[in-house]
């Protein structure tokens, strides 16, 4: 079985400890290391290039939101997962402007973590169902994707760019398919689907599949507002 290696970063001690005996439980997940603050993360990660990494929002030093961007540009193949006491909106979207691939509340149970861990290393962007609420109505109020500098212009209006078939396939990106299932559940080839792809990226101004899968993400969310005045 290939494990999934993992580093926690979180500055209390306890909690760090709790989320390290409940991944140890599991027999797909490797702990190989931990953290107390972003720097130290930072050492840790390209010292033991874990799959992902389970980072806190807040801690001494080097918050989590800078980490996560630092890990994105440092170690761009580690994933992220954000495990924060924090529901507000603007948290979010930095984290995930920033590169995260999930974000969790740490009031989430066990399983909750563990589920979504996993959905991470594989490519999934997960989030907690107690933020929903508060993304749409901060997407409600604003009228647009705040604090995401990286893919705020793309969930407003580069989305228009994109060509029938483009949109099609960032969907498919979104929902964590890869070249060869998206070129299969098109009919396409793989060179084509890659080509369709680093069009994509160029037109959305992102950096890779993650940050599209998260404008996919955005624009979905974006989609399922109802109507003003209603």
């Amino acid at each position: 079985m290939t494990k999934i290696n993992v580093v926690v970063v979180d500055d209390h001690d306890l909690f760090r400890r709790g989320l390290i005996d409940v991944l140890s439980e599991e027999a797909d997940i490797n702990v190989v290391g931990q953290a107390r603050d972003g720097i130290e993360a930072v050492e840790r990660v390209e010292e033991l290039s874990p799959d992902v990494v389970c980072m806190d929002l807040n801690m001494p030093n080097q918050g989590g939101i800078k980490t996560t961007a630092e890990l994105a540009s440092r170690c761009p193949d580690v994933k992220v997962l954000i495990l924060t006491v924090s529901e507000e909106a603007t948290d979010l979207f930095q984290a995930l402007g920033m590169g995260a691939l999930g974000y969790v509340l740490k009031t989430a149970s066990p399983k909750e973590i563990v589920d979504a861990l996993r959905q991470v290393h594989q490519g999934w962007v997960v989030i907690s169902p107690a933020m929903a609420p508060r993304m749409l109505a901060d997407l409600g109020t604003s009228g647009s994707v705040r604090s995401m500098p990286q893919t705020r212009d793309a969930s407003e209006g580069y989305l228009t760019h994109l060509t029938l078939r483009e949109e099609e396939i960032l969907r498919l990106v979104g929902q964590a398919m890869s070249n060869a299932e998206i070129a299969r559940a098109l009919v396409l080839s793989e060179n084509t689907v890659k080509t369709h792809i680093k069009n994509i990226l160029s037109k959305l101004h992102v950096k890779n599949r993650s940050q599209a899968a998260q404008v996919a993400m955005l624009n979905q969310l974006r989609s399922a507002q109802p109507p003003s005045g209603r």
